[in-house]
């Protein structure tokens, strides 16, 4: 597997979404995260000019789009590799939806990630139903949004 990004989403339209999503570039990787209550817009994680790097610093600063982020990003270059293997093995048994219908505002989930390799991209949706280890992959996701390297 050759990752060159994930984009995690969760929430409702009630509450809004918080996103976290992680892409490899050339000499290196960063993860951003998007809570729930931001007034941050939507980043196309796909998008080559989402680019976050200390390198970058004086872009991001200019760049209207980027600059929003400028506090909601941090480098894993370094652990890029651990990242990739720990997300294939979390999602190795998912499968591509799970649904189910229960009272009260509904919880929506997304994973998109792109395998540079291959050229493919993998999508996992559910509302209201999870994976198994769904809470483990969410626990282990949501610790780098707290600044949580691992």
């Amino acid at each position: 597997m050759a990752l060159k990004y994930f984009e995690f989403y969760r929430g409702n339209l009630a509450v809004g979404f918080e996103t976290i999503a992680g892409k490899r570039m050339n000499d290196h990787a960063f993860i951003v995260t998007r809570h729930n209550d931001d007034h941050l817009p939507q980043l196309d994680i796909a998008d080559d000019s989402v680019d976050f790097s200390r390198k970058r610093q004086q872009i991001i600063q200019h760049d209207f789009k980027l600059r929003r982020f400028e506090n909601d990003w941090q480098d894993v270059g370094f652990q890029w590799d651990n990242i990739e293997r720990r997300l294939a093995e979390l999602t190795a048994d998912w499968q591509a939806e799970y649904r189910q219908i229960k009272a009260g505002p509904t919880d929506e989930w997304g994973l998109r990630t792109f395998d540079e390799a291959t050229q493919v991209e993998q999508q996992f949706v559910g509302a209201n139903a999870y994976p198994d280890n769904f809470t483990t992959f969410v626990n282990w996701l949501t610790g780098f949004s707290q600044g949580k390297i691992r």
